[in-house]
């Protein structure tokens, strides 16, 4: 195909969906495009752009019908959702403690003034690939709303990906999509099936799911559904558009929400955009924009915004940003104090304040039974103990990383986590840390960067290879995607039955096994 004709595709694929190919996605695109070509039966390029072109002119009706059935089958070729359950917890936490709270109070004293029988509360998860997103929320609201029943409740997921629409209209999930969340939990929302889990009931149907195109769809729409939103959540979807289509869409939005009503994205998506309908509201977990004109509106404002508030401290895992007890959030208390004691750096020598390593270890059992009984203050005080009393203490400092990079608070937990590095630079615990965080705040090449030197200390890290290959997929780079499933599935073959993998306490070793002999098959 010739270059002039590749980039005629990009920009064709451009307009219709607002989805950036950059070069060296190019190879890639050429690829699927063949595929659709021997698909269809066409015999050059050519005619294949005609069809697609067919619609985006809307002159032409019967061509229209064909292309847009056509733009469906190539979109799921071009598109690859990578989610999970209550992904980016330091952003959920603040869902749950400050936003979904003030959102509520608001609906319930607009309902009271207005004499309705039943508050309601709208919410659009747009680009929620396969539903975690939009059920994650479901799941939570029913918890913060004890009398959720008697509530006019709309939960929308969108996505440009049919067949992800399709799934997520199932509710029906491996456990790789639950890696963050503690599986003593997932009884309490879900039924196993086998090996798999669906959603109770009650909580699917909150949900309604539909196909959009964010950027060629119109809202808002007075008459139907996208309108007088209170919440939109757009996450990990920008990074896809190309920066005017973003401007635009972000604009569709602030029209969308009523006044007052929230719109979150992922970290920095919306750097360098014009937002003059949306007022950017900082928090320690991340940015926020309200609708600018609710001037004459009076919303009950959270009195901890703009704190760095504690969360329920995560449990020591062997990889990653462990979930703070997420599924149940109404099951243990936050303390919400305004300013948290601050995490100690002593600059008194370790030989007059070094510990036993046997009285060490007393403490940090003592922290961890701190917290269950949700004593956090307690708890982190113990922490910052170890810290004052022995300042090279790699795992205070890999837990009080974890804190802060489970509230949001990046800039924390990448100190913390360097300063736990720069004890033990071989171990590979804050790594995963650093790589998550890479990866929420849209940096993949940072992300790479600190799995591969996970892989580089320990080779045989299978969670690892399962993360750089949704990077690679994301990136639509498939060759190296199935890589590095493949590769992980040749160690899986390896590994005797009773091997402790870094996912083992969120999936079995024939779960995981299982997963990838799926995912490979789905690519062949």
């Amino acid at each position: 195909m010739s270059e002039v004709l590749i980039q005629l595709f990009v920009q064709l694929i451009a307009n219709y969906t607002g989805l950036r190919i950059r070069t060296q996605d190019q190879e890639a695109l050429c690829r699927k495009l063949g595929s659709r070509m021997r698909s269809l039966k066409l015999s050059s390029p050519e005619d294949y752009y005609k069809l697609l072109e067919g619609g985006i002119d809307q002159s032409n009706t019967f061509s229209g019908i064909a292309a847009h059935g056509e733009w469906r089958e190539l979109i799921t070729l071009l598109t690859t959702g990578e989610s999970y359950f209550f992904r980016d917890s330091g952003q959920f936490w603040l869902l749950e403690n400050v936003l979904l709270p003030e959102l509520i109070a608001y609906q319930r004293q607009v309902s009271n003034s207005r004499g309705n029988s039943k508050p309601s509360l709208r919410i659009w998860s747009a680009g929620c690939s396969t539903g975690e997103e939009p059920y994650s929320l479901a799941i939570l609201v029913t918890q913060l709303i004890p009398d959720w029943e008697n509530w006019n409740l709309f939960i929308l997921g969108t996505d440009i990906n049919h067949e992800s629409i399709a799934q997520a209209k199932q509710g029906l999930y491996s456990p790789w999509s639950f890696r963050m969340v503690e599986p003593e939990r997932l009884p309490q929302y879900f039924q196993q099936r086998k090996n798999q889990w669906k959603l109770e009931e009650k909580y699917r149907r909150l949900v309604t799911f539909r196909v959009g195109n964010l950027a060629r769809d119109r809202f808002p729409d007075l008459t139907g559904e996208l309108s007088e939103i209170d919440l939109i959540i757009c996450r990990n979807v920008f990074v896809y558009f190309e920066s005017p289509v973003i401007g635009e869409i972000s604009q569709k939005f602030a029209k969308t929400l009523r006044s007052g009503g929230y719109l979150m994205t992922a970290h920095a998506e919306l750097h360098g955009q014009n937002l003059a309908e949306l007022t950017p509201k900082v928090f320690a977990q991340s940015v926020v924009y309200q609708r600018r004109d609710n001037s004459s509106v009076n919303i009950p404002v959270s009195p901890y915004q703009g704190y760095n508030l504690p969360s329920s401290f995560p449990l020591p895992s062997s990889s990653g940003i462990a979930t703070s007890r997420k599924l149940d959030p109404l099951k243990h208390k936050v303390n919400r104090h305004k300013n948290p004691p601050p995490l100690y750096q002593s600059s008194t020598s370790s030989s007059d304040l070094s510990l036993k390593n046997s009285e060490v270890s007393l403490l940090l059992q003592k922290a961890e039974t701190l917290f269950k009984a949700d004593r956090l203050d307690e708890s982190l005080q113990t922490f910052q103990h170890i810290v004052k009393l022995q300042p090279r203490h790699f795992q205070a400092y890999y837990l009080i990383a974890k804190i802060y990079a489970n509230l949001g608070n990046y800039r924390q937990a990448e100190r913390y986590c360097q300063q736990a590095i720069s004890i033990d630079a071989m171990s590979v615990q804050p790594y995963y840390i650093m790589a998550h965080i890479a990866e929420e705040k849209g940096d993949l090449d940072r992300a790479k960067y600190w799995l591969k030197r996970i892989l580089y200390l320990a080779p045989l890290s299978i969670s690892a290879y399962l993360e750089l290959a949704a990077i690679y997929e994301r990136e639509s780079d498939l060759k190296r995607a199935t890589k590095m499933r493949k590769t992980a599935l040749d160690i899986l073959e390896t590994l005797p039955k009773d091997y402790s993998a870094e996912y083992a306490e969120k999936m079995t070793l024939s779960e995981l096994k299982e997963y990838l002999i799926k995912s490979l098959g789905t690519q062949d």
